[in-house]
């Protein structure tokens, strides 16, 4: 961390380096305790961790990235006549095509390569993320592509935070953050009946208003002092270490806030908090611009690796040698669909649906 001052383009390198963390731990903690752990013996690493603290936190990285770059990208947009549209057709274009394909994708490898069959009604229906109760009874809203499950609450906040862009910024994001409170604070009486209803209601939009108030403050011009944001970064231990795992984390209560979001708001404050000066930033910003690829790919490439990886020449069929790679695949697969298929069909859909302005690189950047 460096003392010298911040300028947009470092800014936008420390989210892209948060953005590619966030989604590779995602991937890697799935392809792990979802796939490769029933492989086998297993992973031989003990039935003590499962690793969902750390993909938990990292959704919950997502969530404070979205807030902060959506005040940094809608900056002189604030106020404008217009924008309100303009902002909702690039959010849909930017957040639903990928992941509709994502969704077809997973259909398609569980019926031609396993078989299995497919309820056409179930992924309609998470095509327009309208989720569903988990049969294992876990209060967790779920769609068929199940990261999808994220969506629901980035749509959400994407529609509340569109809903005041007319305002001047500082209004604006007050205005938002009064309604997103609101609706949590409905949620203390919402029984667990609709699961859509309850998950919009849950308080994880608490990460989207805290990743706001970060980008409002940085700037308005402040920064947090380097010491500090080390102390924030060293802090990772003892929150890890006090704070227990819930006893449903799945419900997404307040206690799963703090167990998952302490250690994202830790993390956010000591990279976002000051001007971060970061080597090879190219590679970051392609890491970052495909993060959001790895995050919907990684489960339909999971999926036919375990088909197709035992029939590749020099590989026992065990389980780490699944997931070193599977984890190469989905990445490869990831960087392949950014370039080949999801850039050139967002640029095509934004010209068609959606005018260009001067927030473009940082809408692109966004999860």
């Amino acid at each position: 961390m460096t003392q010298e001052p911040a300028s947009a383009a470092r800014k936008i390198v420390a989210i892209q380096l948060l953005r590619a963390g966030a989604a590779l731990t995602v991937a890697a903690v799935h392809l792990a305790f979802a796939f490769a752990d029933h492989l086998g013996a297993g992973l031989g690493i003990g039935s003590t961790w499962d690793g969902a603290r750390e993909g938990q936190a990292a959704v919950m990285l997502f969530f404070i990235i979205s807030g902060y770059v959506m005040v940094e990208a809608a900056r002189g947009r604030f106020g404008t006549p217009g924008a309100r549209g303009e902002f909702w057709r690039r959010r849909f274009i930017r957040i639903m095509p990928p992941y509709w394909i994502a969704t077809l994708l997973l259909a398609g490898v569980l019926v031609v390569i396993f078989r299995r069959p497919v309820d056409a009604g179930q992924v309609a229906r998470s095509l327009a993320l309208v989720p569903e109760w988990p049969t294992d009874g876990r209060l967790r809203p779920l769609l068929f592509l199940w990261v999808g499950w994220t969506l629901i609450y980035e749509m959400a906040f994407y529609f509340v935070f569109g809903l005041f862009l007319p305002l001047p910024r500082g209004r604006a994001i007050m205005a938002v953050s009064g309604v997103l409170a609101l609706v949590i604070a409905a949620g203390t009486r919402v029984p667990p009946a609709d699961p859509l209803l309850f998950a919009v209601t849950r308080p994880l939009p608490v990460m989207f208003v805290a990743g706001m108030g970060l980008a409002l403050w940085r700037g308005q011009g402040g920064a947090v002092p380097v010491w500090l944001r080390w102390a924030m970064l060293a802090a990772l231990v003892p929150a890890v270490l006090v704070v227990g795992e819930p006893a449903e984390y799945t419900a997404s209560d307040w206690h799963y806030l703090l167990w998952a979001g302490l250690p994202a708001l830790l993390i956010a404050g000591g990279v976002l908090g000051g001007p971060l000066s970061l080597p090879r930033p190219e590679w970051i910003n392609r890491a970052g611009d495909a993060s959001y690829a790895l995050y919907l790919l990684h489960l339909p490439v999971a999926w036919f690796w375990l088909w197709f990886w035992g029939r590749l020449p020099f590989f026992d069929p065990g389980p780490w040698d699944y997931l070193a790679s599977a984890l190469a695949a989905s990445i490869a697969a990831s960087w392949l669909f950014h370039t080949r298929i999801e850039r050139p069909m967002l640029l095509a859909l934004n010209r068609r649906f959606a005018a260009p302005h001067s927030g473009e690189e940082l809408h692109r950047k966004t999860p």
